[in-house]
């Protein structure tokens, strides 16, 4: 064997990147030449569709038998031209086999965390295996794909202008990306029986918070998650915001307002079947970003008009629900990356770029330079 082809046996590696224990899928990640894969006679990875690994398309799932007698169901994806994924079950079995068929076609194999894997690598897989609908996971998987991590490795060969503008693109998405795997969240806020509890029943599809007609407040939050238009949501029924004498109630209406200082959207809600009360008004003025929701429109109006944008819905019967998720994922998400754009997906990735943003400031390019390799891995740089 010449030198150029150890040097591509070598390149070669695969290595589990699911956590240790028990779960019901595991994912190995395939690096460099795959060609072995289907060279092998008969080839390890036979696909339902027939046709090769390697004239799989890249980012298309596929699913197809690993070995022979008996073979393992797996689903494999090419995230790359020399980077695969293979989702197998979960067991030891199933892993152990496949890691050592790779090994006997010539793949350095690893049972844990590969370590040629980088950790800005490792968090975009755990991003990716963290997504909860489609539309996020095809972003995240292009950021696994090495979209992000190509981006941030150029940045060292850029002019100082050039750096500082891809970084502060970089960031301009930040807060985004961190939602790909961590939902948006919309509070509700209102007085009690104001219909919080029905329209957030009303929002999830299913009944999630008990509702009572009787005068009375939610004691705690109570959570649902969703999804509007492929982002997902966390809805939050907080306790119904007033003067509590109550040790319980008054706790409830703690937790409340600890919500809605975190909250990226708030939800006031307003029962247009009675008249206004002070404390509305004080609601809309303490917090006049909200979205106000006028809720009971099937009941007889006390009022009709308001001095702020609105939505009118009825909760019980579902009437102006779908215009209101709308409206929520306008103030939500008001812009969406183009494809192609690269976005971090982890907090500790805009800490290293706001360094890196700093050290430009300061013109200090080796401080640069240190910032921009702690953000692809943080060992490396020591």
């Amino acid at each position: 064997m010449n030198a150029a082809s150890r040097l591509k046996q070598q390149s070669r590696r695969a290595a589990v990147v699911t956590p240790s224990g028990r779960g019901a899928v595991a994912t190995i990640l395939v690096q460099g030449d795959a060609s072995p894969i289907d060279e092998s006679a008969p080839a390890i990875f036979q696909a339902a569709n027939g046709r090769p690994l390697g004239d799989q398309p890249v980012g298309r799932i596929c699913y197809g038998q690993w070995g022979t007698d008996p073979g393992e169901s797996v689903v494999v994806c090419r995230t790359a031209a020399d980077q695969l994924e293979i989702h197998c079950h979960g067991g030891r079995a199933a892993i152990d086999r496949i890691l050592s068929d790779l090994g006997t076609a010539g793949f350095e194999t690893h049972a844990g965390q590969a370590p040629s894997l980088s950790l800005l690598d490792r968090e975009c897989t755990e991003a990716l295996m963290r997504a909860t609908t489609r539309r996020t996971a095809g972003i995240l998987l292009e950021q696994q794909s090495g979209l992000l991590r190509s981006a941030i490795e150029e940045l060292t060969e850029l002019s100082h202008d050039q750096a500082a503008g891809r970084i502060d693109a970089l960031l301009r998405w930040g807060r985004f990306g961190l939602h790909l795997t961590q939902p948006w969240r919309v509070a509700l806020i209102g007085r009690p029986n104001v219909g919080k509890s029905s329209l957030i029943n009303a929002l999830l599809g299913y009944t999630r918070s008990i509702v009572y007609d009787q005068p009375g407040t939610t004691r705690d939050i109570v959570t649902g998650e969703t999804a509007f238009d492929g982002w997902p949501v966390e809805l939050c029924d907080t306790a119904g915001l007033r003067t509590a004498e109550e040790s319980l109630e008054a706790q409830g209406i703690s937790k409340a307002r600890e919500i809605l200082e975190t909250a990226d959207l708030r939800l006031i809600l307003l029962d247009r079947s009675e008249p206004i009360p002070p404390e509305d008004a004080e609601l809309i003025a303490t917090w006049p970003e909200s979205l106000v929701v006028i809720n009971k429109i099937d009941l007889p109006p006390a009022w009709t008009e308001i001095n702020h944008p609105a939505v009118s819905v009825c909760a019980t019967s579902g009437e102006g629900v779908d215009e209101l998720a709308g409206r929520m994922i306008e103030r939500l998400v008001p812009e969406v990356p183009p494809a192609g754009t690269p976005i971090p997906v982890a907090a500790r990735q805009m800490t290293r770029l706001e360094e890196a943003a700093r050290a430009l400031d300061r013109d200090d390019r080796e401080a640069f330079a240190v910032a921009v390799q702690r953000c692809l891995d943080e060992h490396s740089a020591d």
